[in-house]
């Protein structure tokens, strides 16, 4: 049986290995404490608390990205980004934000005295060095009625687009999603404007789902390099490393982005899918095996 784990010992472990050498992702700490909880200066950037982006990085990143474009054209994007997305259809919100990270946001422009159009990017899906991943944990939300500060968010070009509950491990991993992830949703919805992942884990037991989908499609993340690999789920389980595999697996860089490009999609612009750990592997294996034959 497995040793009793605090929701501190998760955090901890996943922010080691996303802020390692290995997947060399940025790390900023809030202060939890609620006392402090109005304090601008907890290293986010952010205008006001109820902003759920990291405005310095979303610049940084953008003027990187998009060196062809005016500035101001950049800047207004840069403003959308942003805005407080409360009081939205968070459905279709997510739907369109999902669209604006795949494809960009055409912006007209003169050049050269003539007018054309470019699109901004907002990640580089072709060179995963060339954005900036940041892990931040504790960072207190403003909601319209009450504070949250959810565990730890993972942000790709200043934008939230992994939620991750903890709770204990001798806490079902279900209460992440009844009890925090439900309760999110409702009080600070503008955290998932932007969101492609939600993960819920007590160290025992890990799942993956999308922000709108029950419970009952949430998932485990296992295999790190192969669809043929037999975790050890009876080990894994006593020394509640599972969300090691889902960092190590899914959270390398360039597996990040290309599951948020190509393993995302809606089914009437409305029920948010995406893939299973065996699902992302076997297509990309296949694909190599495509690649590499003579």
């Amino acid at each position: 049986m497995a040793n009793y784990i605090t929701e501190d010992d998760i955090e901890v472990s996943l922010i080691n290995i996303l802020k390692s050498n290995e997947l060399g992702y940025n790390y900023i700490l809030c202060d939890s404490e609620p006392s402090r909880k109005e304090d601008l200066n907890d290293g986010t950037g952010r205008s006001t608390k109820k902003q759920c982006v990291l405005p310095d990085e979303i610049k940084k990143s953008l003027y990187k990205l998009n060196p062809n474009i005016p500035r101001e054209n950049i800047d207004s994007v840069i403003r959308d980004l942003c805005r407080n997305f409360t009081g939205t259809d968070m459905v279709k919100t997510n739907y369109d934000n999902y669209n604006l990270i795949r494809n960009g946001r055409q912006v007209k422009f003169k050049q050269n005295g003539k007018e054309t159009f470019d699109f901004v990017r907002l990640i580089d899906f072709e060179n995963p060095e060339n954005n900036i991943f940041t892990a931040v944990s504790q960072m207190w939300i403003q909601g319209q009625y009450i504070w949250r500060r959810p565990d730890v968010i993972i942000f790709v070009n200043g934008l939230p687009v992994v939620f991750v509950e903890l709770k204990n491990a001798i806490r079902k991993v279900e209460e992440a999603f009844s009890d925090n992830l439900t309760n999110y949703k409702k009080d600070i919805p503008n955290l998932f404007a932007f969101n492609q992942i939600c993960v819920l884990s007590n160290g025992l037991e890990t799942r993956l789902g999308a922000w709108n989908a029950d419970y009952d499609f949430f998932f485990e993340w296992l295999k790190v390099d192969s669809e043929k690999e037999k975790p050890n789920r009876k080990d894994i389980k006593a020394r509640g490393v599972s969300i090691e595999y889902f960092a190590r697996g899914l959270c390398k860089k360039e597996n990040l982005i290309d599951y948020i490009e190509n393993f995302i999609m809606f089914q009437n612009q409305k029920i948010k899918i995406i893939a299973k750990n065996h699902q992302f592997l076997g297509v990309n294996n296949l694909m190599k095996n495509v690649e590499n034959r003579k």
